[in-house]
């Protein structure tokens, strides 16, 4: 099953409880507290594997969860961190990230947003991260708090929401109309065995092979046929079209069968690719002619080759893929120019860049800081929201249902000055207040 595109929901492991436990020994008749901390949550991560060339396995689970953190034990023992979820993806994927929710600029909720590039094998993400394991009571020992009863709950991991978009990547891809023979041409070519039939749209999705010449071996890939309107969606549409952007160069295939409008049909395509995206136009592309084999005389393939010519288009080569004819020598040609390419794109000053994203990045320095004094009050109708990283994290991982642990909180509130900015808003009982996912309005 070939599958190209995909949303899938991405969950690092929570964190793992830190202990509340009291040091019991013969002899130690008030022994203190020794809660060990919790772990740390597993992440997940993609990564570009050589072994995988589609995203079927994401097609039937779309949701993956990382190993929580273990609970922390009693001597200080610290709890196991939570093993990480590596999901593999075939090389050429790009990792969209949905972006929603009150934290970023009304008109990018939703969207999808550009992470990251998996263009070779071996480059990885991490798309969710776990949680923080939380501290055991023998952490808070202080010289003013020396008997501890409480401990942090764990972090819950992060949830994201990705769109995964694969880009074949190949050496040589193979364009033009429907059934002009790209199906047949690399199966002549190569050990692909595609579907092939006499009527167009036989090819419903992108087919790769490996061409050997000598002791080298390059990669062809086959795209559905494209018709006009494709760069819209019409046909096949531009569901394939973006495979094309990652090969080395084209090999535009025309029918000489079609001698009357053999110009229109290479017009046809050309139109296409600069409508999808200029630098696809501006790829390198070799014209070959098909079908030789239904000429009648070497004079009619002659003058559709100089029709061609008159329309400034130059034919790279003549073959018949049905009878193999010139197939040989097709490869060996392309075999110097896959070479170029292959160097060209694996030069060092060729760094990789992700296509940049023409919004102007958002600063938030409250929302962001690692500090608790970090943070933001906004009054919506009858709702507070208090946000800020580092204060969403001590609330998140405090246990509500301990005394000792909410006293602990509301220091930390009165402390950073947000019970002061509370009172300087003279809410009524009515109003709620929420610090990240959590009410604390009755607390208070």
């Amino acid at each position: 099953m070939f599958l190209d595109e995909v949303i899938i929901t991405a969950c690092g492991g929570d964190g793992g409880r830190g202990s509340v436990s009291w040091r019991r020994e013969k002899y130690v008749p008030k022994g203190g507290p020794d809660g060990g901390n919790g772990g740390n949550g597993g992440n997940v991560c993609l990564v570009a594997d050589d072994n995988t060339d589609t995203l079927s396995a994401f097609a039937s689970q779309k949701r993956f969860t990382a190993e929580d953190g273990k609970m922390g034990g009693g001597k200080k023992c610290h709890g196991s961190d939570g093993d990480d979820l590596v999901l593999k993806v075939p090389h050429g994927t790009l990792v969209y990230e949905k972006k929603e929710g009150r934290e970023i600029p009304s008109h990018m909720e939703g969207e999808f947003v550009l992470l990251a590039d998996l263009e070779k094998s071996g480059d990885q993400v991490t798309i969710a991260r776990g949680g923080r394991g939380g501290c055991g009571n023998a952490y808070f020992v202080n010289s003013i708090r020396q008997r501890p009863d409480f401990a942090e709950l764990g972090e819950p991991g992060e949830e994201r929401q990705y769109k995964l978009e694969l880009k074949l990547i190949a050496d040589i891809g193979i364009i033009g109309l429907p059934n002009v023979g790209k199906s047949t041409l690399i199966s002549a070519i190569s050990s692909a065995r595609p579907r092939i039939a006499d009527y167009p749209f036989t090819t419903l999705i992108p087919n790769l092979g490996v061409v050997k010449v000598a002791d080298t071996s390059y990669i062809v890939c086959d795209i559905p046929g494209l018709i006009k309107g494709a760069s819209t969606g019409k046909g096949l549409g531009d569901r394939f079209l973006r495979h094309i952007e990652r090969c080395g160069l084209l090999v535009h295939l025309l029918d000489c069968a079609h001698s009357d409008t053999i110009a229109e049909d290479y017009q046809t395509i050309r139109k296409e690719l600069t409508a999808y995206s200029p630098l696809l136009a501006e790829k390198q592309e070799l014209v070959v002619i098909n079908k030789t084999d239904l000429i009648l005389s070497p004079q009619i393939l002659k003058a559709i080759i100089q029709s061609l010519e008159r329309e400034n288009i130059e034919v790279f080569c003549t073959l018949s893929a049905a009878t193999k004819n010139g197939t040989e020598e097709l490869k060996k040609k392309l075999l110097p120019l896959v070479i170029v390419k292959r160097q060209k794109r694996n030069a060092p000053s060729n760094e990789r860049q992700a296509p940049s994203n023409n919004a102007l990045p958002v600063l938030r320095p409250h929302q962001t800081s690692s500090r608790a004094s970090g943070y933001q009050i906004a009054q919506e109708g009858t709702t507070v929201y208090i946000r800020g990283k580092r204060i969403e994290q001590i609330v998140a991982m405090t246990d509500t249902k301990n005394a000792s642990a909410v006293r602990r909180l509301l220091h930390i509130l009165d402390r950073i000055g947000i019970v002061a900015s509370l009172r300087s808003l003279k809410l009524s009982p009515q109003q709620r207040i929420f610090i990240g996912k959590t009410r604390i309005d009755p607390l208070l």
